[in-house]
């Protein structure tokens, strides 16, 4: 039986799968060609119909990155949402673009999805976080038995704390079942590390009576504490395996190289043909007449244009990952969970040179190089003396008040006034010094 030739939407989605994996293939970050590889085969292979279904991929790559979820769809969904998925294939083949162009908020954004700092690996990482303690004592979680709920945000949390009891208010913490999750939360707290807005507390203060003075319903106990769940969930940036950390660190300090991609080299025609015609005269003026708006990819402007991806400015990146990552270490002295933090970084100065000179070279100067100012001199000049009236206060002359002739009243008061402070500078001034 002679097979079928693939459908315009067919062809139209194999473009953009050879595109998207091509472009993948130039990330600037080993991890990030590997990550976006799978993510995108996985992708496709969702709204991939059952009879054209190939063998499955690694399955540990599957598990380590969770792709189990993106179940096959069924054939109408396939054909349903066919040309939404292209529209969005097509979006995620520009981003991809303008990260290999070099624009920095999108390769900020594959990194934050490749060390699981936003997307699915996130949920992945968080899943580790949540696993109890194995050596703790199997049982209900006591907030479960209070609130009489099975509600599984629930069961990460202790029972309510009395010591703000003053105040109308519990305290709530995180169980020490969880201490891996306990002490993530708890760190990102201290060091205030968020993509967007930081958590404000690692526990829960809910309110013991409600607006009536009446004791709190259960149920409105049991939303503020799935509530505050959810939203700590939405901010906790979960813990990076060791290996991973220690790599972003040694990245980010020029320890170890970047993990460029390879460029290849542009393909040549063996045997090129000459231009044939393009087509007839109304395919011509319908391609000049068309009005397609270009991607950012096309038309970079701006301050995130596209740079030269050099290794400089992937460790200025991968710093910032570093602020915003954590590695989890267990302390056998105090037998708990430590999670370090990436530290921002500094602007560090050259050292100071030291070999030895001529001193007449920095004569006259400081120890900061700059020439010292000379003392000023206290100001000998006499005081001016304001002229009083008879009740006390400041006389003012016009400006035109020594044009007068010597009998106006006026310039009379003006030549009083300044004998009185000719005789006043005259005593001020010791015999035999300068007043200057």
């Amino acid at each position: 039986m002679p097979a079928t030739l693939p459908t315009a939407s067919q062809t139209k989605s194999l473009h953009l799968l050879r595109s998207l994996l091509r472009e993948a293939s130039c990330l600037p970050d080993a991890a990030a060609r590997d990550y976006f590889r799978r993510y995108i085969v996985a992708r496709f292979k969702a709204y991939q119909p059952k009879p054209n279904a190939t063998a499955s991929f690694d399955v540990q790559a599957v598990e380590k990155y969770r792709h189990r979820s993106f179940k096959r769809r069924h054939i109408a969904i396939i054909n349903g949402r066919a040309a939404q998925q292209q529209r969005k294939a097509l979006k995620g083949l520009n981003f991809l673009r303008r990260a290999n162009q070099g624009e920095g908020a999108c390769i900020q954004k594959v990194l934050w999805l490749t060390y699981g700092r936003l997307g699915r690996r996130k949920y992945a990482l968080l899943d580790e976080l949540l696993k109890p303690d194995p050596a703790w004592p199997q049982g209900p979680a006591p907030l479960q038995l209070l609130y009489r709920s099975n509600l599984r945000c629930l069961q990460y949390f202790e029972a309510p704390n009395a010591r703000n009891a003053a105040h109308g208010s519990h305290t709530i913490y995180i169980s020490k079942q969880y201490p891996r999750l306990r002490a993530v939360i708890t760190a990102q707290c201290q060091k205030e590390a968020s993509l967007h807005r930081a958590m404000k507390r690692p526990y829960i203060t809910t309110p013991m009576l409600n607006t009536w003075e009446q004791p709190m319903p259960i149920r409105r106990a049991v939303n503020n504490v799935r509530r505050w769940y959810a939203e700590t969930m939405t901010r906790l940036l979960p813990a990076l395996p060791t290996a991973e950390w220690d790599s972003i660190e040694a990245m980010s300090k020029g320890k170890q190289p970047i993990g460029f991609a390879k460029r290849r080299a542009p393909a040549v025609r063996l045997s090129p043909q000459p231009a044939s015609d393009s087509g007839t005269l109304e395919q011509m003026l319908q391609r000049s007449l068309a009005m397609d708006k270009l991607s950012k990819a096309d038309r970079p402007q701006g301050l995130d244009r596209p740079r030269a991806l050099t290794a400089r400015y992937m460790q200025r990146l991968y710093s910032r990952l570093l602020t915003l990552s954590c590695k989890l270490e267990y302390d056998d002295a105090r037998k708990q969970w430590n999670a370090i933090w990436g530290e921002p970084r500094k602007n560090t100065r050259p050292d100071s040179y030291t070999t030895p000179v001529d001193d007449a070279l920095f004569a006259g100067v400081d120890a900061k190089g700059a020439m010292p100012k000379a003392p000023k001199r206290k100001d000998k000049t006499a005081p001016l003396v304001q002229p009083r009236n008879e009740d006390g206060e400041y006389m003012r002359f016009p400006f035109f008040a020594e044009m007068l002739p010597e009998t106006h009243p006026v310039r009379i008061e003006l030549d009083k006034w300044k004998k009185e402070r000719a005789n006043a500078r005259a005593k001020w001034v010791a015999p035999g010094g300068d007043a200057s």
